[in-house]
């Protein structure tokens, strides 16, 4: 049995639909991907530290902000003493012999979210008065020369970085 000339035209036609339907899935799926692609981009979040280390203007001491446009989900926060890492703020504040009661710190669990436009203090000195400069004198030195954090976030997608607070100090 052959096939007519409206059977064949019928089949041409058909086989044309079907290749123009799967070329615009094709299309549509690549315009996705690149929408997730630059979505990713526009969400990545900006994490750095703002050292605040002037002993003659407060706050004195060091936080993490968050500039960009997106969430930063935090996997890790470790603090450095003369480039060792220790435990926690904490530790890092008896490492230091920093005064307790002058000292405040701030620890992230894992998972914690710093949100976007978001500061907060992982260590900072509470001002008593005058009489409280050659501890501020102290604290700042040690912020100077002695401390390093390295935190390592991710982007809600999932994408993962590090960084830290004085370069060379979290290795």
């Amino acid at each position: 049995m052959t096939a007519s000339k409206s059977e064949r035209y019928r089949d041409i036609v058909t086989g044309l639909s079907v290749l123009i339907s799967l070329g615009a899935v094709l299309f549509t799926g690549l315009q996705w991907s690149e929408s997730r692609t630059q979505l990713i981009l526009l969400m990545k979040p900006s994490v750095d530290f703002d050292i605040e280390d002037d002993p003659d203007e407060a706050p004195y001491g060091i936080a993490v902000t968050n500039a960009g446009p997106g969430p930063a989900v935090i996997k890790s926060v470790t603090y450095y003493f003369d480039r060792k890492p220790v435990k926690d703020s904490t530790d890092f504040i008896d490492t230091a012999k920093l005064k307790y009661g002058d000292t405040k710190n701030m620890d992230f669990d894992i998972g914690d979210t710093l949100a976007v436009n978001g500061k907060v203090w992982l260590l900072a000195h509470k001002k008593k008065g005058k009489d409280d400069q050659k501890e501020i004198y102290r604290f700042i030195d040690v912020l100077d020369n002695n401390l390093g954090i390295k935190i390592s976030f991710c982007s809600i997608e999932g994408t993962c970085w590090e960084k830290c607070s004085t370069k060379g100090f979290c290795d």
